[in-house]
């Protein structure tokens, strides 16, 4: 399927938080109301005003403009070639997604400090466990760490299956990964980042995701229609914060990402 790259928003704000806990039955004990707020910021609108030259959206503009080019006289063709040559485009630099970590928690604890104090303890513990869950995922699926489109993928991935209510093929997550990165290597505000800074964005992301994904897993096997219920909410809320779209368009298949 052809991916509409235009319309899609991805978040990597600083300092901004996904959602706010509260304590229930829901997510192991804990569940999220989750707040969109974050998610619209100039960096990431930015990521796909690039979509275009990233793709070679471009090709007929670039045609049109040959065929202008030979249609004038040909009295200095050569100086033209010459100078059309010497003015072609460089290669877009890519930014740098990818990161070092260095062992910083402050996404973890953005979310553990939503909780009343006397509840961080336990959830500290559990959200822990789902950020640290994330790894060994990632290598089965073939997909890398500490880098932002996996952990956009993370999250994607396990909003779509909350909302669906299904498991997603792991075949599928490579693919999406590939498209996740090429669009966020194409914005070089993310060259400006600080790695504690990457880290805290893709922390978030990864906690999201294995918390929907774990949570979906479990009540598959266990279903609960309540459970059921919240899950679905969340990943409607998820997706169409990072995607501006409704949950029901969005698609992920051996292509990756569609709607």
């Amino acid at each position: 399927m052809k991916i509409n790259l235009k319309k899609l928003f991805v978040t990597a704000i600083i300092g901004a938080g996904v959602f706010i806990s509260q304590p229930a039955q829901a997510f192991m004990g804990y569940w999220y109301d989750y707040n969109s707020d974050w998610i619209q910021q100039d960096i990431m609108r930015r990521t796909f005003e690039n979509h275009n030259r990233v793709f070679g959206n471009n090709t007929n503009n670039n045609s049109s403009s040959g065929k202008s080019s030979s249609s004038k006289s040909t009295g200095s063709s050569k100086s033209k070639s010459s100078s059309q040559t010497s003015s072609k485009p460089k290669p877009a630099k890519k930014a740098k997604i990818t990161f070092k970590s260095d062992g910083n928690t402050r996404g973890l604890d953005y979310f553990v400090n939503n909780y009343p104090s006397k509840q961080r303890g336990e959830a500290r513990t559990y959200l822990k466990q789902m950020q640290d869950s994330f790894p060994q995922v990632a290598r089965s699926v073939g997909i890398p760490t500490n880098d932002l489109s996996s952990g956009l993928a993370a999250a994607i991935a396990g909003a779509y299956m909350a909302y669906n209510n299904v498991s997603l093929n792991d075949d599928y997550m490579k693919p999406m990964q590939n498209q996740l990165k090429t669009v966020l290597q194409g914005v070089d505000d993310f060259d400006k980042m600080s790695d504690s800074d990457k880290k805290y964005i893709y922390d978030q992301m990864v906690i999201i995701g294995m918390t929907l994904t774990i949570n979906q897993y479990q009540n598959q096997q266990n279903p609960n229609a309540k459970v059921t219920a919240q899950l679905r909410n969340a990943g409607k809320q998820v997706l169409e914060g990072l995607l501006g779209v409704s949950a029901s368009k969005v698609k992920i298949t051996s292509s990756g990402l569609s709607y």
